[in-house]
Order: C-alpha cells, then sequence, then structure tokens
C-alpha cells in the first residue's frame, strides 16, 4: 500500500484553492454584471417616466388650449402678435382701458411653455412637422426620422439622441387634427383627423448616469 507523498498533498490543495477562486470570482463577475444591467434598466425606465410626465403635460396643456380656441394674452416683447395667425378674425383686440392683446393658439402657447420649462429644469419640448410655417418649428434630422415613421403609423419612437454635444432621451409621439384644429392650420389644406406632426420630448441623461455611477 503505497503512500501519497506530501509534494502531492500541496498541489492537490492549491488546485482546490483555485478552483474555489475561479468559481468565486464567476459568481461575484456574474453578480456584477447582473447589478450593472438592473441598473441601467431602472435608469432607462426612469428617464423614460419623466419624458412620459412632460409629454403628458404639454399634451394636457395643449387640448385644453385648443377647447378654448386659444387665450388672449398682454402684447410684450416677448409675446408679439404672431404673424402665422394674420389670417384669424380678431387676432388683435383693445380692452376698454386701452390694453392691447393679442391671441395665443394652442402651438404658440405650448412652445412658451415649453420655452420655459426648457430654462428652468433642462427638460426639452417641441411641436413639430413635416408641414411647418414658423421656421424654427422645422425639425432636426432626428425629428424628421422620426415623423415619417409616425406618419407610417408607428405609435411612438424613442431613443437617447445628442443634442448640441449632450446626450438625451429623446421620445416622440404623433399629433392628429382634432376639433378645434381647422381654425388654424385648415388654411394649410389639413383636414380633420389628418397626421398634423408630433409632440417631442428631450430628457437629459447625465443626472439619470451620474445617480446610476
Amino acid at each position: 500500500m503505497s503512500e501519497e507523498k506530501p509534494g502531492n498533498s500541496f498541489t492537490l490543495f492549491w488546485r482546490y484553492v483555485a478552483g474555489a477562486v475561479i468559481v468565486w470570482t464567476a459568481i461575484i463577475a456574474g453578480s456584477l454584471i447582473s447589478n450593472i444591467n438592473l441598473l441601467d434598466n431602472q435608469s432607462n425606465e426612469l428617464v423614460r417616466k419623466e419624458a412620459i410626465a412632460n409629454f403628458n403635460k404639454d399634451q394636457g396643456f395643449r387640448l385644453w388650449g385648443t377647447k378654448h380656441g386659444g387665450v388672449y394674452v398682454p402684447v410684450t416683447g416677448a409675446t408679439p402678435p404672431s404673424p402665422y395667425l394674420s389670417h384669424i378674425p380678431e387676432r388683435d383686440i383693445e380692452t376698454p382701458s386701452g390694453r392691447q392683446l393679442t391671441l395665443l393658439n394652442p402651438a404658440y402657447m405650448v412652445r412658451q411653455l415649453m420655452e420655459d420649462n426648457a430654462s428652468f429644469y433642462g427638460v426639452m419640448g417641441k411641436i413639430t412637422g413635416l408641414v411647418v410655417l414658423r421656421p424654427g418649428n422645422a425639425p432636426d434630422q432626428w425629428e424628421r426620422s422620426a415623423l415619417k415613421k409616425l406618419k407610417a403609423g408607428i405609435h411612438e419612437v424613442s431613443e437617447i439622441s445628442t443634442i448640441g454635444g449632450r446626450s438625451y432621451f429623446r421620445m416622440m409621439r404623433p399629433m392628429y387634427m382634432k376639433p378645434g384644429c381647422e381654425k388654424c392650420h385648415g388654411h394649410l389644406g389639413f383636414k380633420l383627423g389628418d397626421f398634423r406632426g408630433g409632440v417631442g420630448v428631450s430628457v437629459p441623461i447625465a443626472p439619470y448616469l451620474k445617480a446610476q455611477n
């Protein structure tokens, strides 16, 4: 009966140690990858929820304005009479005291709201279309591609994209002609139910990546 040599026992011990290290390394690596994926998914879900919340806010405000046919506000340097509403009777009115008021249609209202929201909170919004009157409403490259997809019947287009060198989660959903929209857009040939354009929201992802890291 042969006896096991001390050298063989030593070698076998270190093989067990090496095997255990490899197994634990694999477990830890798998756990790390799983947690990174979980954090990534959570960040994506949070930024998407913020985009949807801002989209719903803008939609609610626009629909409220459409229901009332727009609103009259004092004429100021920041809110001059819109040349794109010059075809609307009583675009500009004067109060008995002589105060000058001008009509803001829903698109004008929402644009001002989106601009203020972007300056305060960094979340940008935009109403755009393949046919626009105001040059500032013209789509950029990403928006034009999204509009074509929406017109083809897709309900939503969203992805991470760059604006001005910064990364944003961008989302756009379609906008169709509804009762009340003909007042401002009917002269362009759009009819009730037609695809008019899209409402877009862009949420900066830097705060979410910072929290994730």
